[in-house]
């Protein structure tokens, strides 16, 4: 019988997760992965109120959707393709990676916020969400599999082959 969870951190478990797909390379990775993504651009370019807002609110809720859109459309057109979103560079994460980059190039020329950096600053705090969650899959859904309390995964080009060396170096 699982113990219970103390009151105080019911909100905490559920907010990270009790189960963790990567290991502590994994884990190392993104955290610093994202330190270097919100880091770098911030430093270089300046941060306004407008990039957080896109940063923190609007890239999340857009990838949200942008990810049950792709996912529809390759389970309507492409199922055998959605079979392999696993793979290191898969159609899903190439197709959600365009129309993210895309959304925040044009928010970033139709408002003053800068969408580079809240593109980077973005992924710099889902790649730090990944981590503090233990999420195996590509950090572009770090932020929706939150929002929706789910674990959909798609591939990843970076993290994945880290992960999959990692698991077979513990023998999982």
């Amino acid at each position: 019988m699982r113990p219970a969870v103390p009151p105080l951190r019911a909100p905490v478990a559920r907010l990270l997760g009790d189960r963790r797909e990567i290991g502590p390379i994994g884990t190392a990775s993104r955290i610093g992965g994202g330190l270097i993504a919100i880091g770098l651009p911030v430093v270089l370019a300046g941060f306004s109120w407008w990039d957080a807002a896109l940063a923190l609110v609007v890239l999340p809720l857009v990838a949200t959707g942008a990810a049950a859109l792709v996912t529809a459309v390759y389970e309507r057109l492409a199922p055998q393709a959605l079979a392999r979103r696993h793979t290191i560079c898969s159609g899903p994460a190439c197709w959600l990676t365009a129309i993210m980059l895309a959304v925040a190039l044009a928010l970033g020329a139709l408002t003053p916020a800068s969408g580079d950096v809240a593109f980077w600053v973005w992924l710099g705090v889902s790649m730090l969400l990944a981590a503090a969650r233990g999420y195996g899959g590509c950090e572009l859904l770090a932020a929706p599999n939150l929002i929706t309390g789910r674990r959909d995964q798609i591939g990843c080009i970076i993290y994945t082959p880290i992960d999959r060396a990692e698991a077979r170096r513990l023998g999982e």
